[in-house]
């Protein structure tokens, strides 16, 4: 053991620690409300509109009170101040996430098997937060001001998910190592991998020899070379692929034993260049020349819900589904005017597991142990004055109760409203082209998004990893080339709008609405108005896509309601499948944007 590191434990600090289980407790409350898990009985509402709800558990001697005010979407606006638990009628502290679950374990329907696998991700989770906390969060202003890394690297995870850093694999070292908010610098390491096992593919115009070239340069392509000339090696029967420290110590080496013996895996070297990990902790961003692009590997760590390795079939598919959706896009004038840029995985290799490949039907994971994508790097699409950050900032609030769009707005110089509609602008119009117009959709939540900015106002928006997000409609699946039939995936035209009404207004908007009323002093009316206007000029500026807006209308007054956690919680669990879970879909919300519109909200 290696004692020097026996005690850097500093994150579990008893104030830090109760702080950050208080966090997780609200955000639970909050999040199974709005998934309808948790049903608190309400036992009055206040003439400020300030409900007070009372929540039961598997024991009579033990509830929850706490107080919030409700807000658009099912979404409850809690005052963490306010939880209070109750033992015997006596009040104890609440700092005890992990027993929140387990106190309502038959309420909420959890089996142990589950119950005990989510209370190890909780756990970790809380460990994650703690340690953002002990090493500290920076102010709204100073991270208004701060470069995209930066930035990146203060996020808090999926604002839905409530296990959002469970990170089954990692220990407290790997947190201080590997995570994002750990903010460490790395170089990659190579491995020569046999073109037997392995397969390279890019965009057109790209050559395995050319890539790496530029990749890594002309003399550390010779240097991994002459590693394998000095094995009486042939560098032609080979293609070189980097891989995450973790990936290799934990499953590389073990699971992929009998390749690296019989040289089909061979070590060549460390990367010159230095990298910084994302937020999604396998995407790296290139420090040393921001303009490469970014990587992607693959690291088998269990993090919000699926395993984080790379599917060999659909690294073989990225650079064509890029080329396609970029061809696809390159004429249109609309779009080009909004200036909205899809990021493309423009090279990838795959590697197949020999013997786990064999097994129909085994676990997602058991396939996924190594591969890269490289990614284009945003900062080769900005021009002078220009700043990007992660649309998952805006949602940021400082442990003073500043938000990120509050400071953004006073460094534009703007009011609140006319920010808000420059923001709505530039997301959702390209958003809106891309489903109405050429009939396909992604994920566009606040990770996946990058906010272009000029002077605190966002001007434009950059797509990341949209390429596994794809999904097509009845329209753009019969226009699909040959090649890539079977591939993308598709949905019925009577679900397609939920891509935005519950991938953006849900996913994203539930929670920015609340900023703007909370934090900005916004009306969230106001907000969901503006929404409905952005649509609206939209569509006025788009008649020729009418009958899609008819079709595909975004003003229905309910929606489906789509639900994450329940699906860890009690529709899949842990159960391993061949693919990676889906959400569950109950009931229905009603739609902030129609109501807005219906009550003629003037803004």
């Amino acid at each position: 053991m290696n004692y020097n590191n026996f005690n850097q434990i500093k994150p579990l600090n008893k104030e830090i620690w109760d702080k950050v289980n208080l966090n997780y407790i609200a955000k639970s409350i909050v999040e199974l409300m709005h998934e309808k898990l948790a049903e608190p009985r309400l036992i009055d509402t206040n003439e400020e509109g300030i409900a007070n709800f009372q929540l039961a558990t598997d024991d009579d001697n033990i509830y929850y009170t706490f107080s919030g005010q409700q807000r658009a979407l099912d979404y409850l606006h809690l005052d963490k101040k306010s939880i209070k638990k109750f033992v015997n009628g006596e009040p104890v502290p609440v700092n005890d996430a992990p027993a929140f679950y387990t106190e309502q374990q038959k309420r909420f329907g959890i089996n142990p098997f589950t119950l005990a696998h989510f209370v190890e991700e909780t756990l970790n989770t809380l460990y994650a937060d703690a340690y953002i906390h002990e090493k500290g969060r920076l102010t709204a202003d100073e991270l208004a001001n701060a470069d995209y890394q930066t930035i990146e690297h203060q996020m808090d995870g999926h604002p839905w998910a409530t296990i959002n850093k469970g990170r089954i694999g990692f220990n407290h070292t790997d947190q201080g190592k590997y995570a994002p908010e750990a903010a460490q610098k790395t170089q990659l390491a190579w491995l020569a991998v046999h073109r037997s096992r392995a397969a390279f593919k890019s965009i057109e115009g790209i050559s395995s020899f050319s890539f790496y070239n530029e990749e890594l340069s002309l003399k550390q392509v010779h240097d991994f070379n002459q590693v394998l000339i000095n094995q009486q090696l042939k560098p032609d029967d080979y293609l070189f692929i980097p891989v995450h420290e973790w990936q290799w110590n934990n499953k590389i080496v073990l699971q992929l034993a009998h390749d690296i013996a019989h040289n089909l895996i061979i070590p060549v070297g460390v990367g010159q260049d230095e990298y910084m990990c994302q937020n999604s902790i396998r995407t790296f961003f290139n420090i040393s020349e921001p303009k490469k692009h970014y990587v992607k590997t693959a690291i088998s760590i269990l993090n919000t819900s699926i395993f984080r390795g790379l599917s060999p079939k659909k690294l073989a598919i990225a650079p064509r589904v890029t080329q396609w959706a970029k061809d696809m896009l390159a004429g249109d004038a609309y779009l080009k005017r909004t200036g909205v840029v899809l990021l493309g995985e423009v090279a990838t290799v795959a590697y197949t597991h020999p013997q786990y490949n064999k097994i129909p039907g085994s676990p997602y994971q058991y396939q996924e142990f190594l591969g890269a994508i490289w990614r284009e790097s945003a900062e080769n699409y900005l021009s002078e004055n220009e700043n990007i950050m992660t649309m998952a900032s805006l949602l940021y609030v400082d442990d003073q109760g500043k938000s990120m769009v509050q400071a953004l707005i006073e460094k534009s110089g703007l009011d609140a409203e006319t920010w808000l509609n420059a923001y709505l602008a530039a997301y959702l119009k390209p958003v809106l082209r891309i489903f109405y117009k050429h009939a396909f959709f992604f994920s566009p939540h606040g990770e996946n998004t990058i906010l272009v900015m000029k002077n605190g106002v966002p001007e434009r928006i950059i797509i990341k990893d949209f390429v596994e997000e794809i999904v097509l409609t009845e329209e753009s699946k019969t226009k699909l080339p040959d090649d890539l039939v079977h591939v993308l995936r598709d949905i019925n035209d009577e679900l397609a709008p939920l891509f935005i009404l519950s991938g953006i207004f849900d996913a994203v908007f539930r929670y920015l609405s609340d900023i703007f009323h909370s934090y900005v002093g916004l009306d969230e009316k106001l907000f969901w108005r503006q929404v409905a206007d952005v649509i609206l000029a939209f569509q006025q500026e788009n008649p020729e896509l009418s009958s899609k807006f008819e079709k595909f209308d975004l003003f229905v007054p309910e929606f489906t309601r789509v639900c994450i956690n329940r699906v860890r919680l009690l529709t899949h669990g842990y159960s391993e499948s061949t693919d990676v879970p889906v959400p569950e879909l109950i009931g229905t919300l009603v739609n902030p944007a129609a109501a807005a519109l219906n009550e003629n909200v003037l803004v």
